[in-house]
């Protein structure tokens, strides 16, 4: 049951903080993407409403033989000659003039017969790459679109395009107001190369991925220590719950066994006169008043733990709650032989349910009795220390091993019998007595060395 509530706080978790991971890194990814797609929109932007200005014929020479023999160069003045061994194909095509975009690495001008007329390069290309670039310029490209040559990437972005012919007026400068003589239909085809920005957000991304699971890596096992952490204070309550109903249950089933055995007996023996069978109805009443002090206990025990029970609090002398415990437990004390150290400071006085303390100090002294060997010695004091106020009890005898020392104030505990002459009671004593003190928001604390002593202090703060 609680490895399964364990997990769920897990994944409760782990649903909340990935949600959170995520939501973040995709705000930082989203707005790194949007910016570098703003810086490079800014180098797509040219005035595409300025017409090109026309040029001399320019002359293109590489290995784009393939080109022209497939159509998609008009013919020009062909020559071959040799370079270094290899066979070189020269040809001239019209040349416009287009000038060089912000960023702009190539350009390519398409005339309205799906020609291309201009091939403009800023970069070193290989002969496939122009392949490739004049391919796709002579596509309808609609938008932008991208392609990787060279081991690149490039973003292609065509746009309507016109240019001046040679009858254009004046100089071949072009002048912002003066008319001049253009031909539509051209389409202007640039290509960007967008390397960098593509690896930055790669690699970004990458980045981002990997710093995710990292975190989540490390979340996982951080929250699976604090559920167990969580879920700890579960198991114990549980485990003290079902060990408590055992011990009540075993309380309660020994008187249960006395009473019915001796209801048998008198059953078995109904002729015999009431005198010859009154130590079964002792017997009967002893069970009956053990039981009874069990389910008081009890009842205590509860009301304590109850949230809604109110305190009834006033300021009263602690010093004459203590001498009345003392004289509760004289006569038992009396009995063993046991020798009763009184060391009170007179008029203390504490602002704190009365009784409730009362109660304490009882189980402290009736603790100590118990414990106590014959012919030994308890010592009771109350001190004030600055602003503390400390009811201590103290005996002589077998005292606490240091390992069962934690589990004094838990319910039904008892020690060894061997080191106790009085084995009656039910182990619930300093139980209550702590419930109570975590009440009034005091402090109880024990403190014990074996073969020596055991002493319990009773602490308020002022």
């Amino acid at each position: 049951m609680f490895k399964k509530t364990r997990n769920r706080i897990m994944l409760l978790n782990m649903l909340i903080v990935s949600s959170v991971v995520l939501v973040a890194f995709a705000a930082i990814f989203i707005t790194s993407y949007t910016r570098v797609e703003a810086e490079n929109q800014k180098r797509f932007d040219i005035d595409s409403s300025r017409p090109f200005l026309m040029g001399e014929r320019a002359v293109l020479s590489r290995d784009d033989w393939t080109a022209i023999a497939s159509g998609m160069l008009p013919s020009a003045n062909i020559s071959n000659y040799t370079i270094e061994g290899s066979l070189w194909h020269e040809f001239t095509l019209p040349q416009y003039h287009i000038p060089p975009g912000e960023g702009i690495s190539v350009s390519v001008l398409v005339d309205p017969d799906n020609y291309v007329c201009s091939f403009t390069s800023f970069v070193s290309l290989s002969g496939e790459a122009r392949y490739l670039i004049l391919q796709t310029a002579r596509e309808e490209v609609h938008g932008a679109k991208t392609i990787s040559m060279d081991g690149r990437i490039w973003r292609v972005i065509s746009s309507p395009a016109s240019v001046l012919n040679d009858t254009g007026p004046g100089s071949r400068i072009w002048n912002p107001g003066v008319t001049y003589n253009t031909e539509e239909g051209y389409t202007l085809v640039r290509f960007f190369d967008v390397t960098e920005s593509h690896q930055m957000l790669q690699t970004l991304a990458l980045t981002l991925i990997g710093v995710a699971l990292a975190m989540l890596t490390g979340f996982f096992f951080i929250s699976r220590f604090f559920a167990k952490q969580a879920v700890k204070p579960m198991e114990e309550a549980w485990e003290k719950q079902r060990q408590f109903i055992t011990d009540a249950s075993h309380e309660l089933k020994t008187p249960l066994s006395v009473i019915n055995a001796n209801c048998g007996v008198l059953y078995s023996n109904q002729d015999e006169p009431l005198n010859e069978q009154i130590r079964w109805v002792d017997s009967i009443s002893r069970a009956t008043d053990r039981m009874t002090g069990l389910v008081g206990s009890l009842l205590s025990m509860a009301s304590m733990d109850d949230t809604q029970y109110e305190l009834q609090s006033c300021s009263f002398n602690v010093g004459e709650e203590m001498a009345a415990a003392i004289s509760e437990v004289e006569v038992i004390a009396f009995d063993k032989g046991i020798t009763i150290d009184k060391n009170i400071e007179p008029d203390i006085l504490i602002e704190s349910d009365k009784e409730q303390v009362r109660k304490i100090l009882f189980a402290l002294m009736e603790n100590a009795v118990k414990y106590t060997p014959f012919n030994g010695m308890i010592s009771a004091s109350i001190t004030k220390e600055k602003r503390r106020i400390i009811c201590a009890v103290s005996n002589n005898g077998p005292g606490i091993p240091k390992n069962e020392l934690p589990n004094v104030f838990d319910r039904f505990y008892r020690g060894d019998p061997a080191r106790s002459s009085d084995n009656s009671g039910y182990g619930l004593g300093l139980a209550i007595a702590k419930t109570i003190t975590n009440k009034l928001g005091a402090k109880l604390s024990a403190e014990s060395i074996e073969d020596e002593y055991t002493e319990f202090k009773l602490t308020f703060d002022g």
